[in-house]
């Protein structure tokens, strides 16, 4: 019986790190990119006040990431969406930053002390959320260079999900 007992003890503990090792292995599944209708054309400003349109950005793949300084998951993302528009350097690719709900100041605060380089506009009057039904933030849009919203991810991102997502529509024939 003691035998028995030891030999699925040591069973368990040589297949404990294997489950561990599957378990890590496990990437998020990419979100569905073959959606087919027009991004909604944003114009917002920009920290600097000048005005920004969606439409402006026509002819690269656009991520347009909702994001806030108070949503913990957003600011955790913020450094992979920058490592991933730094490896894309020199492709028509854009991360756009869509700073949800805060002041001008604040948004060139937290961008400068944290060294994130991708355009930034602000929607600080409380109406993009309830325009454009965000259910949780960070929300990223997938948008191809012809304007068009191929998908959304809700919920962080990271750096190895983002890049092979920009791959993927860069790579494209839309």
């Amino acid at each position: 019986m003691l035998a028995r007992v030891r030999f699925h003890f040591s069973l368990f503990a040589l297949l404990l790190p294997l489950l561990f090792l599957a378990a890590c292995s496990f990437t998020v599944p990419l979100p569905d990119l073959n959606g087919a209708n027009p991004a909604p054309d944003l114009t917002l400003p920009t920290p600097a006040g000048e005005m920004l349109s969606l439409s402006d950005l026509r002819g690269q793949v656009v991520f347009v990431n909702f994001w806030g300084t108070y949503c913990p998951p957003c600011v955790d993302e913020m450094p992979d969406l920058q490592a991933t528009q730094n490896v894309l350097a020199g492709e028509p690719f854009l991360i756009l930053g869509v700073n949800v709900e805060e002041s001008p100041e604040t948004v060139i605060a937290w961008t400068s002390e944290h060294g994130i380089t991708f355009p930034q506009v602000i929607s600080d009057d409380g109406t993009i959320n309830p325009t454009l039904n965000l259910r949780v933030m960070p929300t990223t849009w997938f948008i191809d260079a012809n304007g068009i919203l191929r998908g959304r991810m809700e919920g962080q991102m990271d750096a190895k999900t983002a890049e092979k997502i920009a791959r993927i529509l860069l790579d494209s024939r839309y």
